[in-house]
C-alpha cells in the first residue's frame, strides 16, 4: 500500500531463480520499490509486511510451494486478498493460464520476459489498483453520507407522533427509508386528518419528499388548517423544492368533529374503499394528479364529500398492494383486496394477514414497492 504521495509503488517479486529476480529488479527499480522473495513461504510473510505490496509478480514453478498455492493463500487472507497478482512463468499452455486466472490472478506473463510487455502490464494493473482504491474510498464516503442522511430523515419522521385513534394499519417498507408515509392527527377543533402518501421511487429519493410532506402536514394541522390548505401547501413546496420527476401520490381524509361527514382527496392513489357491514359501498377514484407535478391544481375541486354512518370502515392503500406481481407478472389487483377486506369485516382475517396473503401471491418473485393499508373506523 502506498503510504505517502512520493513513495514508489511496492512490487513483491517471487521467484526461486535469483537471476530472474535480478532481471525484473533491473527493469523496474527506477520507478518501483522491489521486495524480493525466493520461495512461497517468504512470499507469504513479505506480502503481510506493511506497507503492503501494491502488486505481486509471482512465479508458478517453485519447490515446496508453487505459485498456485501462494496465490490461493494470498486470496484467502483478508489482509492480502485485494493485492493484484500477475503470474510470471515459463508455463505457456492455455490451461495453465486459465487455472491462474481462476485462482484470482489479474494477468499472466510468460518467460522469457519481454521487457515492454512487463512494463506495460505492471503499469496497467497498478493504475487499475489506484482507481479501485479511489472508488472504494468514494464508496465508503457515500455510504457514510447515506447513513447520516437516513438517520436525519428517520429522526424527522419520528419527531411527530402518529395519532392512532380510530386507526388500524399495516406498513411494510422495502427499504429502511420507505417511500410510503402515514400521518394522522386531530386538529384543535376536533377534526381528524389522515394522510397516506407514496413518493416516487424508493430509498432516499422517496424519503426526502415524504419527510417534507410529513413536516408540513403536522405543522399546519396543529395550527388548525384545513385538509385543502395542507394539500395546497404540500403541493406548492414539493414543486418549489424538489427536482422534476419527484412527486407524491396521496390520499387525504378530513373527518369532521362529529365523525358524520368526511372530505376525501385522492391524488394518484388506488381507489379508497368504503365498507359497511362487510360490504364495499363505494370506490373513490383519483380526482387529482399526484402532488409536486403542477404548481396550480384545483385542490378544492378534487374533493369528494360524503356522509358517514356508525360502523363504516374506510380503507386507503398504496399501490404496492394492488400492483404486487407474482412470477407470472399477474397483479394482486383491487378485486382481491376487496374480497380480503370483506373477510376482515366478517372476522375471517385480521388486517395484518394481508402481508402473508401478498407473500403467497408474490411467491418466488420479490416485492418491488412499499406495502401500506390503513383502516379508519367510524
Amino acid at each position: 500500500m502506498v503510504t505517502a504521495k512520493n513513495t514508489k509503488p511496492i512490487i513483491l517479486v517471487v521467484d526461486d531463480t535469483p537471476e530472474n529476480i535480478d532481471v525484473l529488479k533491473g527493469v523496474l527499480n527506477a520507478d518501483y520499490a522491489i521486495r524480493p522473495a525466493r520461495n512461497g513461504q517468504i512470499a507469504l510473510k513479505a506480502a503481510n509486511v506493511f506497507p503492503l505490496p501494491d502488486l505481486v509478480l509471482l512465479d508458478i514453478m517453485m519447490p515446496d510451494m508453487d505459485g498456485y498455492e501462494v496465490c490461493r493463500r494470498l486470496k484467502a487472507d483478508a489482509v492480502t486478498r485485494d493485492i493484484p497478482i500477475i503470474f510470471v512463468t515459463a508455463k505457456s499452455e492455455i490451461e495453465d493460464e486459465i487455472e491462474g486466472l481462476q485462482l484470482g490472478a489479474v494477468d499472466y506473463i510468460t518467460k522469457p520476459f519481454r521487457i515492454p510487455v512487463v512494463l506495460a502490464r505492471v503499469q496497467t494493473h497498478l493504475a487499475l489498483r489506484t482507481a479501485t482504491r479511489k472508488l472504494d474510498t468514494y464508496n465508503q464516503l457515500l455510504l457514510q453520507e447515506r447513513e447520516l442522511i437516513e438517520s436525519i430523515i428517520l429522526k424527522m419522521r419520528s419527531a411527530d407522533a402518529l395519532d392512532e385513534r380510530h386507526l388500524r394499519y399495516l406498513m411494510t417498507p422495502v427499504e429502511l427509508t420507505a417511500g410510503d408515509i402515514l400521518c394522522a392527527t386531530f386538529t384543535p377543533d376536533g377534526r381528524q386528518l389522515v394522510l397516506l402518501g407514496d413518493s416516487t421511487g424508493h430509498g432516499l429519493q422517496a424519503a426526502i419528499g415524504g419527510s417534507l410532506s410529513t413536516y408540513i402536514f403536522y405543522d399546519l394541522a396543529s395550527r388548525g388548517f384545513s385538509g385543502e390548505k395542507i394539500l395546497e401547501s404540500i403541493n406548492r413546496q414539493l414543486c418549489l423544492r424538489l427536482p422534476v420527476g419527484i412527486f407524491l401520490a396521496a390520499t387525504m381524509l378530513e373527518i369532521d368533529s362529529t365523525r358524520c361527514r368526511v372530505l376525501h382527496w385522492n391524488a394518484g392513489m388506488p381507489d379508497t374503499l368504503l365498507f359497511h357491514d362487510g360490504v364495499c359501498k363505494s370506490h373513490l377514484s383519483a380526482g387529482l394528479f399526484p402532488l409536486g407535478i403542477a404548481k396550480n391544481i384545483d385542490i378544492l375541486g378534487g374533493a369528494t364529500e360524503f356522509v358517514l354512518e356508525k360502523g363504516d370502515r374506510i380503507y386507503i392503500c398504496s399501490d404496492g398492494i394492488v400492483e404486487a406481481k407474482n412470477a407470472e407478472d399477474a397483479m394482486f389487483g383491487m378485486d382481491s383486496l376487496v374480497a380480503f377486506l370483506g373477510k376482515v369485516a366478517e372476522g375471517g382475517h385480521a388486517l395484518l394477514d394481508l402481508s402473508a396473503i401478498l407473500n403467497d401471491h408474490v411467491g418466488s418473485a420479490v416485492h418491488e414497492d412499499d406495502i401500506t393499508i390503513v383502516e379508519i373506523q367510524i
